[in-house]
């Protein structure tokens, strides 16, 4: 019994530095209103203002149950020889975090072309609707500089996004794209023929597809990263449960004499 409470005890202490570094981390997102344009420009990462809320949000509602789930099942451990009060909320805590993560598996697994669909559109929004130009300082305009130069894409699905974008239709007449949609932006003759539109010197690729692209060779170990932290879960509920019922067996073999 005491073997399976130090396991408990480590997984759970390795549950409570995760979960207040998460915390932690979604509480300085929150509070930072700088850091979303340093994010955003470092990443290449058309964020749009609810992307951001919900991806803070979540970290902290993520840190903080593991916070509790953490410290329940250290508390749990500890005392699982005297009182089992701190292990059964452990084990019905850790029982809902696993129900809630087979649960959003299962929902993105459902609605994943929906939000397939609406992070395309709302690219495409955001080239026709908000993005500047080259040198605007704002949120979207930077994101999206940076985005196009490191991901070698132009546009949302392509770069005749822009043809009758706001961009277009403030800039010079025949410059249709953004020269960071341009392979080679030394050469001014090639940079010009790019931003008329001159397929033969723009990023063919769109930002959607290059995007896509990341995603499918990050599956892997995102698939990888999210089995484990399931597994250890489970880990953690079946040696909660072994432990209770150790318990449960030791209690009624001492009312009956058993030693």
């Amino acid at each position: 019994m005491k073997s399976l409470q130090f396991v408990l005890f480590g997984l759970n202490v390795a549950f409570w530095v995760i979960g207040s570094a998460m915390l932690g981390i979604g509480i300085w997102l929150a509070v930072d209103a700088d850091t979303y344009e340093a994010i955003g420009v470092a990443t290449g990462a058309a964020m749009n203002d609810w992307v951001w809320t919900a991806a803070v949000y979540t970290l902290i509602g993520v840190g903080a149950l593991l916070f509790v789930v953490g410290f329940f099942g250290c508390i749990g451990a500890a005392r699982a020889d005297r009182n089992t009060l701190f292990l059964w909320m452990y084990l019905v805590s850790i029982g809902l975090i696993i129900v809630l993560e087979i649960v959003v598996i299962v929902l993105t697994a459902i609605y994943w072309t929906a939000i397939d669909a609406e992070l395309a559109v709302t690219m495409y929004k955001d080239v026709r609707i908000k993005y500047v130009n080259e040198s605007s300082p704002d949120e979207t305009s930077s994101s999206w500089n940076n985005m196009q130069e490191n991901w070698k894409c132009c546009g949302s699905y392509n770069y005749t996004d822009y043809f009758g974008s706001n961009y277009d239709n403030y800039t010079v007449d025949q410059i249709k794209v953004p020269y960071t949609c341009c392979e080679n932006q030394v050469d001014l003759t090639q940079r010009l023929e790019c931003q008329k539109g001159n397929e033969d010197y723009i990023h063919l690729k769109g930002c959607y597809d290059a995007f896509v692209e990341k995603v499918n060779c990050n599956a892997a170990v995102v698939i990888g990263v999210t089995s484990a932290f399931v597994a250890l879960h489970i880990a953690g509920l079946v040696i909660a449960c072994v432990l209770l019922f150790m318990k449960r067996r030791k209690e009624r073999n001492a009312s009956s004499g058993i030693n």
